[in-house]
Formats: structure tokens, sequence, C-alpha cells
């Protein structure tokens, strides 16, 4: 939800039909000036006015980029215009001065791709989309970026707002379509702040606001509207400071919260980590954070529903992924870094173990319920908060490790793999196992798993041994399709590295395959996509079952959750020469993938259709 209300969102009168009918009017306020000084006609967005003045557009861009902003993922409409200019009159003029425009062809995907980027740098991007009807296109993307935390500024078109008489005055008749009372409000609640640009102010300022709303705890996407006629505006650039926008972070633990920590982990016998997404970044920093901590106490560590590698997956002290499994065990349990820390339904923490909190934002102001049981908080950044008690206690001990009772969970869960996929290997299908373990052996020390493989979830987590800082990014939200667009962005942030994406077939259809096909062959950023096509929504189906496990449907097994007509998923992507593959047996797997790894590695996007059980 945002945190922060500088501006409303899209001024307008009230309809007064609308409050005739017992409806509450949006707010009102001046509408937005359509130029500065009386100048009716304005200057060429691209071009310089005869005194200190330059386009608002052009300045917007130029913000951008002086901010560290290097990517404009941008589906384009007739209210772009104005920046379209700027962006021509840059090109020619100063090519470096604003970020670079990635065409892509489905607001869903710029928006991951954006997502996807800031993922694994820190670094917010930026993403441009069409007035309301592009920015509802942005639709479970916003969704993932508001509950990954993810930095993300987007800017939107607005219908315009004059008649005639202006530059960028409306023209067609979608200029009407499009002229909506509160347009912000589509997306205010997944927002840490929106706005909307009205001249003559300067809008570097409004970059700079939302950038800092953007990258402050908790981090979100932010939301900015902006008009034709108010970009073609010129404006006089204010001076802003070199220091803004600020880079803030949570503060470190104060003295006594660490001695309380430190008083509960030397009574502790079997202290229990629970994190989702402490790998965020700066990863190296934060995962060795972790392990040094764990190292220090002989701290079991469970990674629930991640969206980053925060412990490395075949370290003795992890303990898996499911946390009510261990937490039985447990005689202290530190939750941080995560929204859910484990499933009332499934079992939560012994009544006799304590249950501390490390959180910036414990509350979790964002959820409108969340109750979880906390008997001590400690409301300070995580990775911090873990450096100081590891270093109280004298940082990582061979001892504590060696004798951590966690060492015996963590083999017996290595025992359970092993057996899963040998067992996986006597049955006459694919399995989600099976092709887990053969994405493993294309992993190498630059590869970054991209995962949106839904209920084949679990055998990835389990059977890709992982240990790299920055080498998992899931969506770290429910919005299905992310990995495909997040993929591209994810290739683009790391050039050099081998990204790979993993999703499911439904997902894979939410991903809008083509556009994210064709924007990964544009900007030769090539991933490769393996397809676990179970040939409907096993998640609809296994949610059925555990609800109504004697009813009908089950009985039936659950027919609409089941794709009638087969699909040739690696279609898509051959509409731009991508390679692709379709496995439908084993002993094809290994060559089909690792031909696909080759053809991403000579620039090739590659899908692979894999059909699993």
């Amino acid at each position: 939800m945002a945190d922060d209300a500088d501006a409303d969102g899209r001024t307008r009168i009230a309809d007064p039909d609308a409050a005739d009918a017992g409806d509450a009017p949006p707010p009102t306020a001046r509408p937005p000036r359509a130029g500065a000084d009386d100048d009716r006609d304005g200057t060429a967005a691209g071009e310089r006015a005869d005194d200190d003045r330059i386009g608002a557009a052009e300045r917007l861009l130029t913000s951008l980029a002086e901010r560290g902003v290097t990517h404009l993922f941008s589906n384009l409409g007739t209210d772009h215009t104005p920046l379209l200019e700027a962006t021509a009159h840059l090109r020619t003029e100063d090519p470096d001065a604003y970020p670079e425009v990635v065409i892509c062809p489905h607001e869903f995907a710029a928006m991951s791709a954006a997502h996807g980027y800031a993922a694994v740098t820190g670094d917010p991007q930026a993403v441009l989309v069409h007035v309301d009807v592009g920015t509802q296109n942005l639709g479970a993307a916003m969704h993932n970026a508001h509950r990954a935390e993810a930095p993300v500024f987007v800017i939107a078109g607005l219908a315009p707002v004059t008649a005639e008489g202006f530059k960028g005055s409306r023209d067609n008749p979608v200029h009407y379509y499009q002229d909506v009372f509160d347009q912000p409000g589509i997306v205010r609640e997944y927002c840490r702040w929106t706005g909307e640009y009205q001249p003559p102010a300067d809008p570097a300022e409004q970059v700079v606001r939302g950038l800092e709303r953007a990258t402050a705890s908790p981090q979100g996407p932010v939301y900015l509207a902006a008009g034709r006629e108010a970009l073609e505006t010129p404006i006089r650039p204010v001076d802003l400071p070199d220091s803004m926008p600020r880079r803030t972070r949570p503060s470190g633990p104060d003295p006594a919260s660490v001695d309380r920590l430190v008083d509960r982990l030397d009574a502790a016998d079997a202290p229990l980590v629970v994190t989702s997404d402490l790998g965020a970044p700066p990863a190296d920093r934060s995962v060795e954070a972790l392990v040094d901590f764990a190292e220090a106490t002989g701290a079991g560590v469970v990674e629930h529903g991640p969206s980053t590698l925060s412990f490395p997956r075949r370290h003795p002290l992890h303990v898996g992924f499911d946390p009510s499994a261990a937490m039985a065990d447990a005689d202290l349990v530190l939750f941080t870094a995560t929204d859910v820390p484990w499933l009332p339904a499934k079992g939560g923490p012994p009544a006799d173990a304590p249950v501390v909190q490390i959180d910036p934002n414990p509350t979790k102001p964002t959820y409108p319920h969340w109750r979880f049981r906390v008997d001590d908080t400690v409301q300070a950044d995580p990775v911090s908060t873990l450096e100081a008690a590891a270093n109280r206690l004298g940082g990582s001990d061979d001892d504590a490790v060696e004798g951590s009772p966690w060492r015996a969970h963590a083999e017996a869960l290595a025992a359970e793999r092993r057996a899963d996929l040998g067992a996986a290997r006597e049955r006459d299908g694919l399995t989600a196992t099976e092709v887990s373990a053969a994405v493993d052996d294309l992993v190498d020390d630059s590869t970054v798993i991209v995962e949106g493989a839904v209920t084949s979830r679990g055998a990835v987590l389990d059977h890709l041994a992982l240990s790299r800082p920055g080498s998992y990014v899931a969506r770290g939200g429910s919005g299905l399709g992310w990995a495909g667009g997040a993929g591209v962005g994810i290739k683009l942030a790391r050039p050099d590295s081998r990204v790979i994406c993993l999703l499911g077939d439904g997902s894979y259809l939410f991903s809008n395959p083509v556009a994210t096909a064709w924007m990964a062959a544009q900007y030769d950023a090539p991933t490769l996509s393996v397809v676990y096509n179970n040939r409907g929504w096993n998640a609809v189906r296994a949610a059925t079952a555990a609800q109504h496990p004697e009813g009908r449907s089950v009985a039936a097994d659950v027919p609409e959750s089941r794709f009638g007509t087969p699909l040739d998923l690696s279609a898509p992507a051959r509409a731009v020469g991508a390679h692709t593959a379709r496995v439908e047996r084993a002993e094809e797997l290994a060559d089909a993938l690792a031909a696909a790894a080759d053809a991403v590695d000579g620039g090739t996007p590659a899908v692979v259709d894999v059909a699993i059980e």
C-alpha cells in the first residue's frame, strides 16, 4: 500500500451524475496547466527555448539517466509523442544522456523485465506505459514488484486535457476514451508513491522524489503520470544537490537488542532461522552474513518460499524449504526478511520455543491480515543485525557447525533427494524431479536461475544445488508469467551470465511468450526457457483436492484444470527464429538441454518444452 501521499492522482472535476447516484466523487483540485508563461504553442519537446528553458520531456529523460536509470522498458502510445521527439533530439546531441529505450510488445513483459533487472542489481529501472489501458496491462507484474519489494519507476501518459490550441491537444477519439477520473488509482495500492507531473515544475524533482521512495524500505514500485501538453511545456530546470535522490537503508540494531538476541542464542541448543529473501542485493554481503551467523551459532536455516538465494543449498546447516517440518525440533526460532515465516495450518513453532523477528518493518503495513506469533522484535536491518550477533559470538566456529543438531536434518534431506531422484528415474514418464536434476547439469559459475515453475517448484528447489549469491531469483508475488520477461531484464543486467528461466506451462502462457522472445532476440539478451509442461493447471487441481478431497470434482479429476487440446509450447518462440525443442522421453532430455544451452551461449534464445507427468 502506498506509504506516501504526496499526490492523490489525476485531478478531475467530479461527475455530477455519479454524485446524484450516491457515489462519492473523486478528489478534485486545480487542473494541470497545459503551458507555461501563457505560451500556448510551447516549444517542441526536442527543441530548446530562447532562454534557459528546456522541454519537460527532455528534462524527464535526462534526469532519469543522471540518477542511474539505464533502461526504459517501453510500450508506446499516442501519449508519448513528446518523449519520442525528445529522444530523437538527445540521440543526435548526446546519446548517453537518456536511458536506453527497450521496446516491449506487452506491458506485463516490460514490468517483469524491469523487476528482474532491479532484483539482481538493486538499482531501479523505468517502465513507460500508455495511459489507463497500458497501466491496466501491467496487471500482475505490478503485484509481483510490490510483494518482492522491487524498485521500479513506472511512467504513464495521460489523455490530453485540452481540445485544441496546444501542442499535444486531443486529435484522436481515443483521447476521450482514455480520459479517466483517477488513473494513478489503478495501481496506487501497489506503489510506494504516485504523482502527476504538472508544469511549470521541473520534472527532475518528481524523478528524485519517486526514486527516493522506490528505494526506501520497504522498496517497491512508484508511478508518475504525465500528459502530452505538460511534457511539451518549456520549463526552467532547478538546481538539485548531487546527493539526491538519497539511497536510504534501515538502521542497524541497538546494543540492547543485540544483547537480548545473543542471550537467547547462548541459551538455545537448536536455533532455527527462517528467511525468504535475505539474499537480495547486495547479495554477497547478505549471504555471507547469514552463513557467518549460522556457523557461529550452529543454527539451521530454512528458505521458505524464497525469492532469492539466501544460503548455500548444500551447506550442512541448510534444512530445506519447509519451516513446519524443521520447527518441531527448534528451541529458538528467528525469522527475518520474510513476510510469511510459516503456514499456521501446517504447524508453527513449539510453544516453549521463543520466536524472534528481525525486520525493519515488523508489523507488515502492506498486509491487511498478518498474525504470527512474535515474542521479541528487533526492528533493524537484518544483515547488520546478523553481523553484529555473529561478531559478538566470535564469528564462524567449526565446532558449532560440527556439533549442530541440524546436520542430521540436512543429511536426512539429502538422502530423501537421492531417493526421490532414483525413484523418478525408475518411472516411465518424465517428472519435474528428473528435469530439475538435468537443468542442474547446465549450471555453471555464471548461471542465474529465474524460477516460475509453480507446482514444480519443490523439485527445482530440491534438485538444483545452487550456492552462489545472486544465482537464483523468483517473482516474490503470485502473478504467474513473470520469469519470461524477468529473464530478459536479468540478461541485460548480467550479459555474461547464462540465464535459465524455469516455467510451468500455464505460467509460460501468461508470460506473453512471443513478446518476451522478441525482446530477447531484439536486444541480444538470449535466455533458455525450460517449460515444465504438465498440460494443465496443477495448482488448481491440488487446491481443489485439498479442500474437497471427497468431492465430485476430484472424483472427475478436476476436468477444468486440464488443457484438452495439446499445446506445442515451443511454437511461440519460433516467431523470432529461436532454437526450440520438444521433449517427451527421458533419453532425449540431456541432449535437448545441452543443445539449447549451446544456442543461448551462441546468442540465440531457446525454449525447451518438456512433457512431464
